[in-house]
């Protein structure tokens, strides 16, 4: 993988007279400017492609893949493209956002988690506590694992689209065998923000109600949406906080990329689609963007 690229940067942001950014805006201008922050959520899906439209009718929704932003060029030095960390099937690596974005066959949905607390520092806390932490159970070093994993994805994508996804990774978890990493890219995504919380909870430097703001299961949030933190003393609330870490892994690491895109905690800011970068506000612009489906 090229971090470094030799090629000259892409062409600067298109501005109208007033210095405005122009939108729809190209991806090559996108990624040029300063549009993007480390820990923005990616989502995507890609039409006309089996396994996408699979994950999809597995999970019952709109997405297939769930990445985070990694690295974003105005805010590293020596670095010329953004890079997300994902759950592929070679394991969890980074990969050129360049090539999610500038896919005719995809569409793209950004997040973000605006909270005054999740700053530059915490921002790259969350992004290491993913690379760090995570590592794939398994590889595909032959064409017959390859086989067999694609049989893997498969049987489990049935499995969870009858039983559920709780029920499918736990069934997977007394076994001892892997959860196929399509399947669990936007657990990942949720477990690095809520470790990482955690951490950052336990040391002093946030308070306990933050661990909320990343609660992004719909079963789970009104648990600390509802929590009165005042009522209980310090041990009681790092017990609290543990407890949810701990007590809820299997739940939060089998959340979907339609949870993701669905839950009010992150907020729409971008939609991607034929090339073009849509800036974003609301639930509703985002729909209307993101019902879109390539002609051929």
């Amino acid at each position: 993988m090229e971090l470094f690229s030799p090629r000259h940067r892409p062409p600067a942001t298109p501005s109208a007279s007033d210095g405005a950014p122009q939108w729809p805006m190209s991806v090559a201008a996108f990624l040029a400017g300063n549009f993007l922050r480390r820990a923005d959520v990616v989502l995507t899906r890609k039409h006309h492609d089996v396994l996408s439209w699979f994950i999809r009718w597995a999970t019952r929704g709109k997405f297939s893949h769930a990445a985070l932003v990694f690295l974003v060029p105005h805010q590293e030095a020596g670095f010329n493209n953004t890079f997300v960390i994902e759950a592929a099937r070679e394991g969890v690596g980074l990969t050129n956002l360049f090539a999610y974005l500038n896919d005719r066959r995809s569409v793209v949905g950004i997040k973000r988690l605006n909270q005054p607390w999740f700053d530059d520092e915490i921002q790259c806390i969350v992004r290491g506590r993913l690379l760090n932490s995570i590592k794939s159970p398994y590889s595909y070093a032959t064409v017959m694992r390859i086989a067999r994993g694609v049989i893997d994805q498969v049987l489990y994508g049935i499995r969870q689209r009858v039983t559920g996804p709780e029920r499918a990774l736990n069934a997977r978890l007394r076994r001892d065998l892997p959860v196929p990493n399509a399947f669990i890219c936007s657990g990942l995504v949720q477990l690095g923000f809520l470790n990482s919380l955690s951490e950052l909870v336990h040391q002093g430097r946030l308070q306990p109600h933050a661990l909320a703001d990343v609660i992004f299961d719909p079963k789970l949030a009104p648990l600390l949406d509802n929590t009165n933190w005042a009522k209980h003393g310090a041990a009681e609330q790092s017990e609290i906080v543990w407890d949810t870490v701990t007590g809820f892994a299997d739940v939060l690491a089998a959340i979907t990329p339609e949870e993701l895109a669905s839950t009010p905690k992150l907020e729409w800011i971008y939609v991607v689609r034929a090339g073009m970068v849509y800036p974003v506000q609301s639930d509703v612009d985002a729909g209307r963007l993101l019902d879109w489906e390539p002609s051929g």
